[in-house]
């Protein structure tokens, strides 16, 4: 397969990594040091992935929002005690070159896509490239933290920004196990504003927009969702902006339940002076600020006083994939996960054989991910005579039926244990 394929493909099982280069086309506007950059070697001058936004000032109401939480979360990181960060996602952010200049090591994690396209542009920005590394995982999947990790022999503190939200409940609760297992391991502390990512925005918009905020949160909203079509918002660890008090509980049990405990620090003590201010009327800062005051970081540690009973010494299943075409009809073994990392190599598959149909023995699958569940839908709508699953076991099950896919009205599924 070339190159420009493997890109192609890459693209379409994980159409998130656009909203990276949305965030660091709304840093380069919002004047944040060396962001400009990173948007010259990206060749996204002609700020190509935020034409979806409405006008300027929803563009100028993200602006504010990314770069209070990229400012205030390097604050934070430079006040956790550890000189490590593990940024996940790394996205297309200048963090590298602002840590590193403070003597941190940096290491960013992200969708092999943008891991790939990154490393070597932040490197040849960087001035202690040497300092920095980057490896192109799976939230989702442990075997592929662990392996990014294994040469880390000390404490430090991880990072997730703009991450949880796009997650589906069972995705969040695999995420959460995951981050809980690395504490386990290395130590430090997990810090992320995106509990409480609803409440930013909206509390943003209404202190610079007034009246005329709901209508630009509604375009933000949209934009979002013409431009990755994997919009989630709503999950345990996304408090409602409705009901604060009641998803604060329900956020802490969740991770409770994997024995980790949070501390929230309050948004505007710790948020440096923005560079976007400049953009901004005196009272318009004053009340951007005074909002800001009933927003949260959470810092989030192992709860030693709660031990969970997991052997987190055992990796997951290796993906493998085997595949046959047999008079139209493409049969696939796989074992292990289909996510973020395995998709595209299954979409590769599918698409160098000329397929009328696609049956899948799952007998040896353990998980799918969002990206999987988007690759399977995208296979079963593009065959004649659609896509059926076999040895399903009551995991993967669990999860195609809480993602309705097995409800569908039109060439249902078939979850059947014969070919």
């Amino acid at each position: 397969m070339n190159c420009e394929l493997n890109y192609s493909v890459k693209a379409r099982i994980n159409p998130i990594f656009f909203t990276a280069k949305t965030a660091i086309c709304l840093m380069a506007k919002a004047g944040i040091p060396d962001a400009d950059k990173i948007v010259h070697c990206l060749k996204l001058e002609d700020n190509q992935p935020l034409q979806n936004m409405a006008d300027s000032d929803t563009i100028l109401g993200n602006a504010i929002v990314v770069e209070a939480k990229y400012r205030t979360m390097c604050s934070l990181i430079e006040k956790s005690g550890y000189n490590i960060c593990v940024d996940l996602p790394c996205g297309y952010t200048p963090k590298a070159i602002h840590l590193t200049e403070k003597n941190f090591r940096f290491i960013g994690l992200d969708l092999p896509i943008v891991a790939e396209e990154f490393s070597p542009i932040i490197q040849s920005l960087a001035a202690y490239p040497k300092n920095i590394s980057f490896s192109g995982v799976d939230a989702t999947n442990y075997e592929s933290l662990a392996t990014a990790l294994r040469d880390v022999d000390k404490p430090f503190c991880i990072t997730t920004e703009g991450m949880m939200m796009y997650f589906t409940e069972s995705e969040v609760d695999a995420v959460i196990s995951n981050i809980r297992k690395i504490l386990d391991v290395h130590g430090g502390c997990w810090i992320t504003p995106d509990p409480e990512v609803k409440l930013q925005f909206m509390l943003t918009f209404r202190s610079v927009f007034g009246e005329d905020s709901l209508g630009k949160l509604t375009a933000t909203g949209n934009a979002a969702m013409k431009q990755s079509s994997v919009a989630n918002l709503f999950n345990s660890f996304i408090l409602d902006v409705e009901n604060i008090s009641s998803s604060i509980k329900t956020a802490e049990n969740l991770l409770k339940l994997h024995g980790l405990k949070a501390e929230r620090v309050n948004f505007a003590e710790n948020m440096p002076e923005l560079s976007i201010y400049r953009q901004l009327t005196s009272a318009q800062i004053q009340q951007f600020k005074d909002a800001m005051r009933q927003c949260h970081c959470w810092i989030i540690t192992l709860d030693e006083t709660r031990k969970i009973q997991e052997n987190i010494t055992v990796p997951e299943k290796s993906f493998a994939m085997n595949c046959t075409l047999d008079d139209g009809i493409l049969k696939m073994t796989l074992r292990g996960r289909i996510d973020s990392i395995s998709a595209p190599q299954i979409l590769a598959a599918f698409e160098t054989a000329n397929v009328d149909a696609v049956k899948i023995d799952c007998s040896a699958l353990e998980y799918i991910s969002s990206a999987g569940m988007r690759l399977l839908i995208d296979i079963h709508k593009s065959c004649a005579n659609g896509l059926v699953l076999f040895n399903v076991n009551s995991s993967v099950e669990k999860i195609l039926s809480q993602n309705g896919f097995t409800e569908m009205e039109v060439n249902k599924w078939k979850l059947s244990n014969n070919l």
